[in-house]
Parts: C-alpha cells; sequence; structure tokens
C-alpha cells in the first residue's frame, strides 16, 4: 500500500467517524412559534402604548386683536449743520521722553565683545542673516532671560542647534553694567545680531 492510499484510507476512515458522531447528537430544538408570536405582540403593545384614544382637544378661537393706534413720532435731533467746526487752539503737550537706561552702552558692547563665538554658531551656514534678539535685562546681576530670537529680512530660520548656542553665548558669562540708583528694575531691551 501507497503512502498516498494510506493517507485516502485514513480520510474515508474520519469521514465516516464525523457521520457517526453527527447522527448520534440530538437535533437542535428550534423555537416554537408560540413564544415568536408572543414576542411580536409584546413589542407592537411597547409601540402603541402612547397612542391615546381620547379625542383631540377642541381648537381654540382667536381672541380678539387689540387695536392699536399711530405711534407717536419720536423726538429727533436736529441735524448738524455741513459747517466745519471752528479749530480750537490746544496748549502744547509737555510730554517727557522716557529716560535712557544708564547701563544700556555697556551692554551693547560686552554683547559686540562675543561677535567671534557667536559666529562660531553659524560656521557652515550658506549665507549671512539678522536676527533680532528680544530680552529681559537685570542690571544689579548681569542676567538676561525670557529671550526671543527673530530672523529678520531675508534670513532663513535658525535651527535648535543654532538657537541653543546663540543663547547659550549670550547668557553665559553674566554682564557686568553699571548700575545707577534711579533705575535697577529688569528691563525689556531689543538688538539685532548680525552674522
Amino acid at each position: 500500500m501507497t503512502r498516498a492510499e494510506q493517507l485516502r484510507a485514513k480520510r474515508e476512515a474520519m469521514r465516516a467517524r464525523l457521520a457517526e458522531r453527527r447522527r448520534a447528537r440530538p437535533a437542535k430544538r428550534r423555537p416554537s412559534r408560540g413564544w415568536i408570536l408572543v414576542i411580536v405582540v409584546l413589542i407592537l403593545l411597547f409601540l402603541l402604548r402612547d397612542c391615546s384614544c381620547s379625542p383631540p382637544p377642541p381648537e381654540c378661537e382667536p381672541g380678539p386683536v387689540p387695536e392699536c393706534g399711530p405711534a407717536e413720532p419720536e423726538e429727533v435731533e436736529a441735524p448738524l449743520p455741513n459747517e466745519r467746526i471752528p479749530r480750537r487752539a490746544r496748549p502744547p503737550f509737555a510730554g517727557q521722553d522716557p529716560a535712557k537706561l544708564p547701563w544700556i552702552d555697556a551692554f551693547r558692547m560686552q554683547v559686540a565683545a562675543r561677535s567671534p563665538r557667536l559666529g562660531a554658531c553659524f560656521i557652515g551656514a550658506d549665507r549671512p542673516g539678522t536676527l533680532r534678539w528680544t530680552t529681559f535685562v537685570e542690571p544689579v546681576e548681569g542676567k538676561v532671560s525670557e529671550h526671543e530670537l527673530e530672523p529678520m529680512l531675508l534670513t532663513d530660520d535658525i535651527t535648535a542647534q543654532e538657537r541653543a548656542c546663540v543663547l547659550a553665548v549670550l547668557t553665559e558669562p553674566a554682564y557686568t553694567l553699571p548700575v545707577d540708583e534711579t533705575r535697577s528694575t529688569p528691563s525689556r531691551v531689543g538688538l539685532v545680531l548680525e552674522f
């Protein structure tokens, strides 16, 4: 007997055993039609429970419409004349120019002195550019915070690595600024940096 014949005989034996099992298993009971009818009736009753058998309420007749007389005319202000309003002489405005920060020149010089280190942040850049640096300067300790770097003109956006390098150069070491007694609170300062 060949291998193929053995496999066929085994397959036939398995089919015969499967057929015997099917015959030995009890047949499935179908639900009686009576239960189905009861369920359908219950669903219909559920859907029809909102129906009312009482007659609809009588329609109300509209009441009389009150008669209104003509509205009293509102008082209208007289229109402005088309003439020009004459000029009035005003006193001169005595505004004060904000005082120049006493340490701003020293700050600019110290930022300019960091130019070689700033240039090292842009080695390999395709073309030169311009950045606007806006920051808060605390003159007593010489610290800067809350930085904003904005590319100006046709300058490409700077990468995250270039930004980190620029901010590291601009923040460390702290600046040495002459402090005046009149104003020593942090001030917002903006400078233009070229690279």
